[in-house]
């Protein structure tokens, strides 16, 4: 029956030893990086401290893990490569990040990332139309090339940094990416995308499962900019793969609201100096709850990931 069940999802034996090699080998990788991946030196945030001295940056394990399970296991097309590529790169400059004795400024993340997103967008109109659907409606709309681009960009880079923002409670990212990455690989498969770029979204799955294990409350190690940067980059791809870009915003909601609130008090506060913006919000909203209303760290990761997962359900039900 799982043999059918697999084949009738559009993934074959090579996509199952796929698998196999990314949740063991990146359970084994990640168990021997506890003991030479940098140390976190904590964040001045609700519960910061007891993240100081844990292994960070365990996202590049994950994400070279998914490079060769995807090369490997997957039909890589030209297009699918590059991506591959960019996801590596915000990878790496996540990893420099978390190994560096001082915290690279938000200008300097800020322009890497913004050429990152650049080159995706690039990319993806280079390989595929700019018709622009809306959501969950089969309404499209011929864009401008460059106004899509723009939009393109705006998605990705906003979608890496609510990531990375969301990235502050053990199992929060992981779970939520893994509910938004399920989602869109039923959508992928609906509106019948090509399989190696399922393949590759199901091995992402796969890769933050085997992650969890140790980053579970109380956690053992945490993904750091090189995971919650690089994972942000490939949710945004993921979803503007489904040529439905608007979909980030209901299948990547908490992860929205929890890291964007964030963004947007600290550049209305830099831009106006008025420190009384939003004063009632602590943010990232994970952080209000846990000091507002006492929320543990395993409260609000049941409660936001079934938030999100209750969200994802309705979308796809409409959908098929």
């Amino acid at each position: 029956m799982f043999a059918h069940i697999f084949h009738s999802a559009g993934f074959g034996p090579v996509t199952a030893v796929g698998i196999a090699f990314m949740f063991i080998g990146c359970f084994i990788a990640l168990n021997a990086g506890l003991s030479f991946l940098p140390a976190d030196g904590g964040r001045d945030v609700t519960g910061g401290k007891r993240s100081k001295g844990k292994p960070t940056g365990a996202g590049i394990i994950l994400i070279l893990f998914f490079d060769v399970a995807v090369l490997l296991f997957s039909s890589v097309s030209p297009e699918l490569f590059i991506y591959i590529v960019l996801v590596s790169a915000e990878m790496i400059t996540g990893f420099l990040d978390d190994g560096s004795k001082t915290e690279w400024g938000r200008l300097k993340k800020g322009l890497f990332d913004l050429g990152i997103s650049i080159l995706f967008a690039v990319t993806y109109l280079g390989f595929n139309p700019n018709t622009f659907q809306f959501a969950v409606s089969e309404y499209t709309v011929q864009l401008p090339i460059v106004v899509y681009g723009i939009l393109i960009v705006i998605l990705a880079w906003a979608s890496i940094n609510v990531t990375n923002c969301a990235d502050g409670v053990d199992g929060l990212t992981g779970c939520l990416c893994c509910v938004t990455f399920v989602s869109i690989m039923a959508l992928l498969r609906h509106y019948e995308i090509d399989p190696g770029f399922r393949s590759a979204v199901l091995f992402m799955i796969i890769g933050l499962l085997a992650y969890l294990w140790y980053n579970a409350s109380p956690s053992r190690l945490m993904m750091g900019d090189a995971g919650s940067r690089s994972i942000g980059l490939f949710l945004a791809i993921a979803i503007v793969k489904t040529h439905h870009p608007l979909l980030y915003l209901l299948l990547a909601i908490v992860l929205i609201v929890d890291g964007g609130l964030g963004l947007i008090k600290i550049t209305f506060i830099k831009a106006t100096h008025n420190s009384n913006f939003m004063s009632f919000l602590r943010t990232p909203v994970h952080d209000h709850f846990r000091k507002n209303y006492k929320w543990s760290d395993t409260q609000v990761v049941v409660r936001f990931t079934a938030f999100q997962a209750i969200i994802c359900l309705g979308v796809v039900c409409y959908v098929y």
